[in-house]
């Protein structure tokens, strides 16, 4: 009876260090599109609260002023989103993929502004200059060690 109870004991550990893997293998393969679902759903709830709360304020949230801040605030907290979930997704090397997501959030940043400054749409490039903003915050506090991952 002690060997069924070690051989049962063996198989538990298979299946836990296989589910493990299994879990590290879902964790790297969905970092990314989580960090982007995270961006896109920070960026519409802080876009829609600004604009609830300087409604019931008696602020027009469609003011030339209002727009810039909702703009600027709810670019950052995508760009601040997107490293930040991505890099805590990640099973391991945090800090790296907080690095590594930083510097791909500023090179799409860069590549939306492209077509933004063409065109002379102002608005784009206001929030694409905040969400650089954005990651790179995110980046520096966690360089600096204010951010634990």
């Amino acid at each position: 009876k002690e060997e069924d109870h070690i051989l049962v004991r063996n198989i538990n550990m298979g299946n836990n260090k296989q589910s493990s893997q299994l879990i590290v293998i879902l964790r790297w393969s969905g970092f990314l599109p989580l960090a982007l679902l995270g961006a896109w759903l920070a960026w519409i709830v802080v876009v829609l609260l600004n604009r609830l709360t300087m409604a019931l304020s008696g602020f027009n949230p469609d003011s030339f002023i209002s727009r810039v801040f909702i703009e600027l605030v709810s670019h950052a907290a995508m760009g601040a989103a997107f490293v930040y979930i991505g890099a805590s997704v990640a099973p391991k090397h945090n800090k790296n993929v907080a690095y590594i997501l930083s510097g791909l959030g500023l090179v799409s940043a860069g590549f939306m502004l492209f077509p933004a400054i063409i065109v002379k749409n102002y608005w784009a490039i206001w929030g694409a200059i905040s969400l650089i903003f954005g990651c790179g915050a995110i980046a520096y506090s966690v360089f600096s060690g204010e951010t634990d991952l």
